[in-house]
């Protein structure tokens, strides 16, 4: 059980991560120079899906990045934002979208978007979607239950991120499927409904997960892999475009532009049996 690891108030079932500015530092160089002369709001890419955890609201928190600066570059860009279900409709079809366009999900359930992420997305009308990990709701640094109604009135939509938090790669099918069987029921025993879509926890999959996952009731699943998600890409193997704790709008235009691309080198294995 989930419960059962190293728990900390902040980052949840992990220890704190300790600072690595040297390796933030050449990562961060390499992005740069990597997004040179490339477009932010390049629609042929396809569909880009922004991934957050926590979003602490004050400059200097751990979780903190600046959600707001960073939604009014996505404005000022010019993006489309989309739900996921968008997202698939528009992967699905043969041609990219004529405006640059993206979804915006958050991983794990982290109780801090309640301060400024969710009010600022209801604010401008723009949907997203919360994958919630169902063992971890009612201890902190995660929601509780009588805080879902809540991000249900800013319309945030609750997707399934298995009940245990549990690395796919290493359970048997069965155990996949089960572990979204139990995290969908126990949703909709809150919410009246069953969630359509998912993530991997970590981001991790195999392609024996990937079949598990494609053969539930869900329509998508998003992963670790980094990047935009052309036409014709795998509904079940979703790429997304992901943010740190810090990052402000200059870090996410890096990121729109493709500077980070390179990391996605590092995930390749996963669609290796």
């Amino acid at each position: 059980m989930a419960h059962d690891r190293t728990w900390n108030p902040v980052w949840g079932p992990c220890p704190q991560p300790g600072p690595r500015r040297i390796r933030s530092f050449i990562k961060k160089t390499i992005a740069g120079l990597g997004a040179l002369g490339r477009s932010p709001r390049d629609s042929s890419r396809g569909v880009a899906i922004l991934a957050y955890h926590g979003t602490d609201g004050q400059p200097g928190q751990p979780w903190w990045v600046d959600f707001r600066g960073q939604m009014s570059l996505v404005e000022d860009l010019g993006y489309v934002v989309v739900s996921l279900g968008e997202v698939v409709g528009l992967v699905r079809k043969e041609i990219p979208p004529e405006k640059p366009t993206l979804a915006i999900t958050f991983d794990d359930g982290f109780a801090n978007n309640l301060e400024v992420a969710y009010p600022e997305l209801a604010r401008r009308g723009w949907p997203s979607t919360v994958f919630v990990a169902t063992s971890y709701m009612g201890r902190r640094p995660y929601l509780t239950r009588a805080e879902i109604p809540r991000v249900l009135e800013l319309g945030v939509e609750i997707g399934n991120h298995t009940h245990g938090h549990t690395d796919l790669r290493t359970v048997t099918p069965a155990r996949v499927v089960d572990e979204i069987s139990e995290c969908s029921r126990r949703i909709e025993d809150l919410v009246g409904a069953r969630p359509r879509h998912f993530c991997y926890p970590e981001g991790r999959y195999s392609p024996a997960a990937r079949d598990a996952v494609a053969s539930t009731e869900m329509e998508s699943a998003c992963t670790g892999r980094v990047g935009f998600n052309p036409p014709g890409a795998d509904p079940f193997r979703l790429r997304r475009v992901t943010l740190e704790r810090g990052d402000g709008p200059r870090e996410l235009r890096t990121r729109l532009s493709g500077g980070y691309d390179f990391l996605d080198r590092r995930q390749r294995f996963m669609d290796r049996a």
